[in-house]
């Protein structure tokens, strides 16, 4: 034993062994310093079949990648529910569109100064990008919602048709919700409408459909205006007209307003791919409250609904946007309107940029409700629940996920000066013990130890009792 101890110390002091150390720790160093380059290094040169994880290194050089031009990001924290549901999708996608969309994640948690450059407040938060130029996501989560994306943003923004019923078929076929917009000059390539129409259709491709009509020489003859703007939508059949009079009618700003307020169905099925963006527009949204499962109250409803747009005048129809809202499914969200599922099927009016909304169920025609509401007869009334980001707790919760996590310190003291706070010193602890229960506890222990002692007698005198019996034996 003392030969190995001698040894061992031996060892120790070689300098052989402190220069191997030396180069281990030196060597170790090394790797970890280049596997951590690599992980800044981005994969040059080929189309990603699988989501890219980007950093604030690696990100300005995803988007000079001439191989990768149109990118789908997804900025998310590890923690993050939502985010977590996303990605089973992403790595399924992610082959599919090999070579028309790439795929970037980034760890918001890891990466927060990028994540504040994209403005990211919430998660999981999605954007594109298409040649350097960033926009929002708003469409659906799902595997063929960002197929049918990707398909969408890798063709041309425009298509071209020839006539006006290929534009119909469009909108019924190509569309998920049925709305085009057609343009059509007959001076294609010197045309300004072409121009601005062409700059509103880049902007907008992912929302918003876009067909250019190539016209003849005849076609004016026919009843066809030479140059215009069109609304078409699939089961309504007067198209929509925007108004090219006056000399700043035609500007890339003044088009794709028109475009994005009437970029909605006359009658539109609301659900959580589109009403959030629907209700933030500047147009309140009458709600047809119904039971989605219910198609006889469905189709009559719409019916109902599409006579009075049919009928009543262009301005007062183009103050709303009209939908159909399952009231039964959603029933908690409508407690707040103080909706009672019992009512249905009933309409509600909300504007949700201003927090109000006009509710009676006791009125089943549309046209009456509105009346109603425009004279004042129903009053306009606030939602019992405020939006979350006004709350007193989504300002702190906002706050502390901007500063993450190195807002966890202070939550962490905080904690722990509670705990030390609640808990009792000994003195104090001793002092709420009840001290019957005290006593009873030394008198059982007192009874324990007398028990102890006469099981201790009773052996006594029987080991005598042997003792004795032995020497009468003998």
């Amino acid at each position: 034993m003392t030969n190995v101890s001698g040894r061992c110390r031996s060892l120790l002091r070689s300098p052989f062994l402190i220069v191997f150390i030396v180069v281990t720790v030196f060597s170790s160093h090394h790797v970890v310093a280049a596997a951590a380059a690599k992980k800044n290094e981005y994969p040059q040169g080929q189309v990603h079949g699988t989501p890219i994880d980007l950093t604030k290194e690696t990100f300005p050089q995803a988007l000079e990648d001439p191989m990768n031009k149109f990118w789908f990001f997804k900025f998310y924290a590890p923690w993050c529910g939502h985010c977590k549901r996303m990605t089973p999708v992403l790595q399924t996608i992610a082959p599919k569109v090999k070579g028309k969309m790439a795929i970037g994640k980034i760890d918001c948690t890891k990466q927060k100064p990028l994540c504040n450059e994209y403005g990211v407040r919430g998660f999981p938060t999605l954007m594109y990008s298409i040649n350097g130029e960033f926009f929002d996501y708003h469409g659906g989560r799902d595997e063929k919602s960002l197929l049918k994306f990707a398909e969408k943003m890798s063709s041309p923004p425009i298509t071209t048709v020839k006539r006006l019923e290929e534009a119909t078929r469009f909108s019924m076929t190509k569309t998920d919700d049925g709305v085009a917009f057609l343009a059509s000059d007959k001076t294609k390539e010197s045309s300004k409408l072409y121009e601005i129409f062409e700059q509103v259709a880049r902007k907008n491709q992912a929302s918003v459909h876009f067909l250019w009509m190539t016209q003849s020489v005849n076609d004016a003859d026919n009843g066809i205006e030479s140059a215009y703007i069109s609304r078409v939508e699939a089961g309504v059949v007067e198209p929509r007209y925007y108004d090219l009079n006056g000399d700043d009618a035609l500007t890339v700003e003044k088009v794709e307003a028109w475009i994005h307020d009437f970029n909605v169905p006359t009658i539109v099925t609301l659900g959580p791919d589109n009403f959030s963006r629907i209700s933030k527009k500047k147009r309140p949204l009458v709600m047809a409250l119904v039971d989605l499962d219910n198609q006889e109250l469905v189709e009559g409803t719409r019916k109902h609904m599409m006579d009075f747009v049919l009928t009543t005048p262009q301005e007062t129809v183009d103050k709303y946007y009209y939908g159909l809202f399952d009231g039964k499914k959603w029933q908690k969200f409508l407690e707040q309107f103080h909706v009672k599922p019992e009512d249905n099927p009933q309409y509600l009016v909300l504007d949700m940029p201003n927090k109000k909304y006009w509710r009676n169920e006791t009125y089943t025609k549309l046209k009456d409700f509105l009346i109603a509401v425009y004279d004042g007869s129903i009053e306009a009334k606030t939602p019992d629940k405020t939006g979350m980001g006004d709350t007193p707790f989504a300002w702190i919760a906002e706050k502390f996920m901007a500063y993450f996590p190195y807002s966890l310190g202070p939550v962490v003291i905080l904690f722990c000066l509670i705990i030390i706070l609640v808990t009792p010193s000994k003195e104090e602890f001793q002092s709420r013990v009840p001290q019957r229960d005290v006593d009873d506890d030394v008198d059982d222990e007192d009874d324990d130890d007398g028990a102890e002692e006469k099981e201790t007698s009773d052996d006594d005198n029987n080991n005598k009792g042997e003792q004795i019996e032995s020497k009468k034996d003998k």
